[in-house]
């Protein structure tokens, strides 16, 4: 049996709807993040990067998220959750890893400032830019969907629709840009979570909608996880 390791309201999310809709018989196992369970010598082992989503499969555990979308899709083929054509295949390819490259990155420079400079100068910096990148990065997003298609690559749902809703619910958070300026966007996340499959993973996971706006200093609480982890006190925060 498939094991998916994620972290519950996290990105991960995206692969845990994909192996919902696939129809795959699999375990979740929820990790806490804040408790530092990323960081154990038996999570470790299946990645030894210390990333979620993880999931474990009979040849051996996959990491990233596009990765393991992707297997999903090749290895569950009677659930079109992907083009077979090489070509179409790769636009898919080629979105998500915007999503994951460009967008992933950008909101990180907000949520988890402690992995690219230290101080709260530097902090405030990297927040101040965010914005500005999200406007753009989500325009080119917006203008893929002007063309009246329901899914981002038209007819047909593919694995690039619940990476773009993680995404575009954490815009709706409103601390990393305006999510009025993208209707079709938002339009699109709509129709993603009135998805069967998306109401039970986020159901599961007990976090609720992930667009849903999060209590103030949670951005700061998340650096400060970082920068302990780096210090070696993950641990002390766990519960705090």
């Amino acid at each position: 049996m498939l094991k998916f390791f994620y972290i519950a309201g996290a990105c991960s999310v995206a692969p845990h709807i994909v192996l919902e809709e696939s129809g795959a018989d699999y375990e979740e196992i929820a990790i806490d993040y804040a408790a530092g369970d990323h960081r154990k010598p038996e999570f470790l082992r299946l990645n030894p990067k210390g990333f979620v989503g993880v999931l474990v499969t009979e040849r051996g555990p996959i990491s990233e998220n596009p990765a393991i979308m992707a297997y999903v899709a090749q290895q569950f083929p009677e659930a079109q959750l992907a083009p077979t054509d090489p070509f179409d295949f790769a636009q898919v390819q080629s979105f998500n890893m915007f999503l994951a490259s460009a967008v992933h990155v950008t909101f990180r420079h907000l949520s988890r400032p402690t992995l690219f400079a230290d101080g709260p100068e530097a902090a405030k910096a990297l927040a101040a830019k965010v914005p500005e990148m999200t406007h753009k990065y989500f325009g080119m997003i917006e203008e893929q969907l002007s063309d009246g298609r329901p899914w981002i690559h038209g007819d047909t749902w593919t694995i690039s629709d619940p990476y773009l809703f993680i995404y575009a619910s954490y815009l709706q958070r409103g601390d990393r840009g305006d999510p009025e300026l993208f209707p079709l966007v938002r339009a699109h996340r709509e129709r993603v979570l009135a998805r069967p499959a998306t109401q039970r993973v986020l159901e599961r996971e007990g976090k609720g909608d992930p667009g849903a706006r999060r209590p103030p200093g949670q951005a700061l609480r998340i650096a400060e996880w970082d920068k302990a982890e780096q210090q070696g006190k993950t641990a002390n925060l766990a519960g705090s």
